[in-house]
C-alpha cells in the first residue's frame, strides 16, 4: 500500500508549533471591537399646553422684542410681580416657566457631576476589561468589567509626595516618607515665645514619630525597607534654622543603632560583570547590598563634615563655638561607636584614617573617645588586619608631627595584645626553611613535571590548612609580626630622637610591657641608651621609673643570658623611693610598686644582704608617711620578703645587729648605707595607725608573720598582693574598708610605759593628758621673728 499523504493544514500546524516552541513565531491576536455606544438625546416632555398655534403675528412680535424684555415678562409672569400677571390666564405659564427652571438646573448640575467624576484625580482610575461574549437565542451579548488601575514601583516612585497629607500617615504608616506638617505662621503679627516654643515642640515631635517609623520599618525588614535609610539622610538635610540641631543629632543617633544591628560581621565584596546571568534572588540580594553599602557611606562622610568642626588647619584662628563642638564631639561618638562593633566591615580603614588625627586634638573628650575605641578594637580584634592599620596610622601621624604630639598617641599602643609573639624565634624559624629550601635546591634538580606537581601538592596542602583553621593562625602571626616590628620602630625613634620630649614615659612604658618581643641583639644597646638618660638628670620621676622597669623586665627574661650589671639602676630605684608621694602624682605609686615587685620579689636571689635590708628598712618609712593604701602595700612587700628571705628576720630584733657601722639613711647607695646596723622600729608606729588593717599588718610583721594564732591576719588579706591591696584599699571613691571609727578621747591616750627614766615617762604623760590650746600661726611667727633676729 502506498503511503498516506499528509494533508496540507496538518502540515501549516505541525509548523507553527514547532516555531511556536521555539519563540519564533510572532502570535497575531484578533483586535478587539470596541463598541461606541450611540448617543441618544433624551425624549423632550410632552405636554398638551405648549401645543399652542402660534400665529405669524406672534411670532414676528417675539423677534421684534428685545431680550432683556422678554427675560423680565418671564420673571413677573413666574413670580407674579403685577396684578393683571398673577391671573388665572398666566397660571398655566408660571408652572411651564417653573418647570423649565428646574429642568436647567438639573441638567447643569448632572453635567457637573459627570466632569467632576472624570477629571477627579484623587479617585483611582478605573479600566474596562472586556469577557467573553454569552451567545443566547436574541443574539451575542458583549460583557464588560471596570477594573482600578494598579500602577507600579517606579511609577510610584516617579510621582511627587503629597504635602501635609494627614491620612497619609494614619493609613500607612510604613511608607511614611511624606513631611512633616507644619503650622503657616503668620509673620506680620507678633508671636510669644511661649507660642514658638509651643510650635517647636509640636514639629520636634512629628519628626521624631517619622524618624521612630522609618528606623523601626528598617529593622524589621532590613532587605526591603533599605530605601528608608536615604530617606532618613534626606530629613538630616533638610534646613530648618530652627530645628536644624535636634535634627542631626536624632538622626545621627537613630542611624547608628540601626547600623549597629543590621550589617553584617564581613565585608561585602561585588564584581559586576554583564555577561554573567544571576539568578533572581541573587539579583536582589545584590541590589539590597549595593543600597545598604551606598546609604552607608553617606552617613559616614555626613560624620566626617561633623568631626570636621573641631579639625584646625595651620592659620585657622576661627573660634569653635559650643554648637559646633558639641556637633564635633557626636560625629567621633559615633564613628568611634561604629569602628568597635563592625571593624571588619567595609570602610574600616577609611574610619581609622578619619580618627587617628583627633587622638592629638585638643578637647580631652575626644581623645578619650578616640583612645577608648583604639583599645577595645586592639583587645576584640581577631585577625590582625585593622590593628595593623591603627599602628601603621599612628606612625605616620608620630613622623608628620616630628613628635610634638600628645602622650594618648603613643599610650594606647599599650594596649596592644602581642605578647605571645617572638621575634627571635619567628626570625630563626624563616632563616632554618630558607636554609633547607636551599639545601634541598641543591639535592634535587627537579624536571618541570615534577616542579608542578610540587605545586599542586603545596595547594592541597594550603587548602587542608585552610580547612584545620591553621592558615588563619599563620595569616594573624604575621600580621601581629608586623605590628611588632612597626611598634618597636616609633619607640626607638622617640628614644632616639627625641628624649626630651614629653612622649618618652609613654613610650618607656610600652617597652617594659613588650620587653620579651625584643631581639636579644638590641637588649645592650637598649640597656646603654637607657642609662644615659637616667645619668643625664633631665628626667622625671615617672620617667625614671619607666627606665628601671624597662631595664629589670629585659633582663629578667631573655636577657638573663646577657652579662649586663644592673647596680646603677638598683641605686636609681633606692634614691627615687623618696620622690614618690600621693595626690597629683598617684601613678607613680603603681609604678613604683611594679618596680619593688620586679626587683625585690622577682630578683630576691640576685640581691646581696645588704641591698635587701636597705630596701625593707626605706619601705617601712615610707609606709609611715604615705596614705593607708600605700602604707600596706609597703607593708605586704615587707611581708612576702619575711616569707621568702628569712634572714631579714634579724631585722625585728632590737638587741642585735649585723655588721659594722652606723647606719646612714640620707646615703643614696643601698650596698653601702649599713642598714643591717638598724632596725624596724616604725613597726611601733604604724601599730598606732588611724586605718584598723594597717595595725593588723604592722602587729603581724613585728611578730614574725605567724600563721595562726592572736596576730595573725585573715588569708584574703594575706593572698593579695602589693599592686591588689593598693587598688582593694584605695580610698579615692571616699570609702574606708573597713570604716575607720573616730578619733579617741585624751583619757583614753596609752601612757609611756617603756621609757626607763620615770620623770620623763611622767612628763610624756602629762602633756598627752593635759589641754594644750597652741595658736599655731602665733607660734610660727614667733619662730620666723626669732630667726630673722639670730
Amino acid at each position: 500500500m502506498g503511503k498516506a499523504k499528509t494533508s496540507r493544514v496538518k502540515k501549516i500546524n505541525k509548523q507553527s508549533t514547532k516555531l511556536r516552541r521555539q519563540g519564533k513565531l510572532k502570535l497575531k491576536r484578533n483586535k478587539k471591537t470596541v463598541v461606541k455606544s450611540k448617543y441618544v438625546a433624551p425624549p423632550k416632555p410632552y405636554h398638551d399646553e405648549e401645543e399652542e398655534v402660534e400665529s405669524d403675528h406672534g411670532e414676528s412680535l417675539l423677534e421684534m422684542m428685545d431680550p432683556d424684555d422678554l427675560e423680565f415678562i418671564k420673571s413677573s409672569i413666574e413670580k407674579g410681580s403685577y396684578s393683571l400677571l398673577s391671573g388665572s390666564n398666566f397660571k398655566n405659564e408660571r408652572k411651564l416657566l417653573k418647570r423649565k427652571a428646574a429642568k436647567e438646573e438639573d441638567d447643569e448640575q448632572q453635567i457637573e457631576d459627570e466632569y467632576e467624576k472624570r477629571y477627579n484625580e484623587d479617585e483611582p482610575k478605573k479600566k474596562v476589561r472586556y469577557l467573553l461574549p454569552i451567545k443566547t437565542k436574541d443574539g451575542v451579548i458583549k460583557r464588560t468589567i471596570e477594573e482600578e488601575e494598579v500602577k507600579s514601583e517606579d511609577e510610584i516612585k516617579e510621582e511627587p509626595e503629597d504635602v501635609g497629607n494627614d491620612e497619609s500617615v494614619e493609613n500607612d504608616e510604613d511608607d511614611f516618607s511624606g513631611p512633616v506638617n507644619q503650622e503657616k505662621r503668620d509673620l506680620t503679627k507678633p508671636v510669644s515665645v511661649a507660642e514658638m516654643l509651643a510650635w517647636r515642640e509640636q514639629t520636634i515631635a512629628g519628626y521624631k514619630y517619622r524618624i521612630g517609623i522609618l528606623a523601626s520599618n528598617l529593622l524589621e525588614n532590613t532587605q526591603e525597607k533599605v530605601l528608608n535609610i536615604s530617606r532618613l539622610l534626606e530629613i538630616y538635610d533638610e534646613w530648618h534654622p530652627e530645628l536644624q540641631l535636634t535634627l542631626k543629632k536624632l538622626v545621627a543617633l537613630s542611624l547608628l543603632e540601626v547600623f549597629k544591628d543590621i550589617l553584617p560581621s564581613y565585608q561585602i565584596k561585588h564584581q559586576d560583570d554583564p555577561n554573567v546571568k544571576l539568578k533572581k534572588v541573587t539579583r536582589e540580594l545584590q541590589n539590597f547590598e549595593k543600597s545598604l553599602l551606598k546609604g552607608y557611606r553617606g552617613y559616614l562622610t555626613r560624620l566626617e563634615k561633623l568631626a570636621s568642626k573641631l579639625f584646625k588647619k595651620k592659620g585657622d584662628t576661627r573660634i569653635r563655638t559650643k554648637q559646633d563642638i558639641a556637633f564635633g564631639e557626636l560625629g567621633i561618638k559615633c564613628l568611634c561607636e561604629l569602628l568597635i562593633t563592625h571593624p571588619y566591615f567595609n570602610y574600616n580603614k577609611n574610619i581609622v584614617r578619619l580618627l587617628t588625627p583627633y587622638l592629638n586634638s585638643n578637647y580631652s573628650t575626644v581623645r578619650q573617645h578616640v583612645y577608648n575605641s583604639f583599645r577595645k578594637t586592639f583587645i576584640s580584634d581577631k585577625k590582625g588586619e585593622i590593628t595593623l592599620e591603627i599602628v601603621r596610622r599612628i606612625n605616620d601621624l608620630v613622623k608628620k608631627k616630628q613628635h610634638a604630639v600628645r602622650a594618648e598617641v603613643i599610650e594606647v599602643l599599650s594596649s596592644l595584645r602581642i605578647q605571645d609573639i617572638n621575634l627571635d624565634k619567628i626570625k630563626e624559624d624563616e632563616l632554618k626553611e630558607k636554609k633547607l629550601l636551599e639545601h634541598k635546591s641543591r639535592l634535587i634538580n627537579l624536571s618541570k613535571k615534577e616542579k608542578k606537581r610540587q605545586k599542586r601538592i603545596a595547594e592541597v596542602e594550603k587548602e587542608l590548612l585552610e580547612t584545620k583553621a591553621e592558615e588563619n593562625k599563620k595569616a594573624r602571626e604575621t600580621l601581629l609580626t608586623e605590628v611588632t616590628k612597626v611598634v618597636f620602630t616609633i619607640y626607638f625613634r622617640i628614644l632616639k630622637s627625641a628624649p626630651s620630649s614629653g612622649l618618652l614615659s609613654a613610650a618607656l612604658q610600652g617597652l617594659a610591657k613588650f620587653a620579651h618581643c625584643i631581639n636579644l641583639e638590641y637588649f645592650e644597646d637598649l640597656v646603654k641608651v637607657l642609662d644615659n638618660l637616667m645619668n643625664d638628670g633631665n628626667l622625671k620621676t615617672k620617667e625614671q621609673l619607666n627606665c628601671i622597669l624597662t631595664v629589670f623586665k629585659i633582663l629578667s627574661g631573655q636577657g638573663e643570658a646577657i652579662c649586663i650589671d644592673p647596680n646603677k639602676f638598683y641605686g636609681h630605684l633606692y634614691a627615687n623611693m623618696f620622690n614618690v608621694d600621693l595626690g597629683k602624682s598617684r601613678v607613680n605609686c603603681e609604678l613604683l610598686l611594679e618596680c619593688l615587685e620586679q626587683v625585690i620579689i622577682g630578683r630576691r636571689k640576685k640581691l646581696s644582704q645588704c641591698r635587701t635590708f636597705a630596701f625593707v628598712k626605706r619601705l617601712a618609712m615610707i609606709a609611715l608617711h604615705q596614705d593607708h593604701h600605700m602604707a600596706l602595700a609597703c607593708l605586704t612587700i615587707i611581708k612576702q620578703l619575711l616569707q621568702l628571705n628569712r634572714s631579714v628576720n634579724a631585722m625585728l630584733d632590737v638587741d642585735t645587729s649585723i655588721g659594722q657601722g652606723v647606719y646612714l639613711p640620707e646615703l643614696q647607695d643601698p650596698e653601702y648605707c649599713n642598714a643591717s646596723r638598724t632596725a624596724l622600729y616604725e613597726l611601733n608606729l604604724l601599730q598606732r595607725h588611724y586605718h584598723p588593717t594597717v595595725r593588723q599588718m604592722a602587729e603581724y610583721i613585728a611578730h614574725d608573720v605567724p600563721t595562726t594564732g592572736r596576730c595573725s591576719i585573715p588569708p584574703e588579706i594575706s593572698k593579695l598582693t602589693s599592686s591588689e591591696i593598693y587598688s582593694h584599699f584605695d580610698p579615692s571613691e571616699v570609702i574606708f574598708r573597713p570604716s575607720v571609727p573616730p578619733p579617741n578621747n585624751k583619757e583614753t591616750f596609752i601612757k609611756f610605759t617603756g621609757i626607763a627614766d620615770k620623770e620623763l615617762s611622767q612628763h610624756c604623760n602629762d602633756i598627752l593628758h593635759s589641754d594644750i590650746s597652741v595658736d599655731f600661726s602665733i607660734l610660727f611667727n614667733e619662730t620666723v621673728r626669732n630667726n630673722s633676729i639670730d
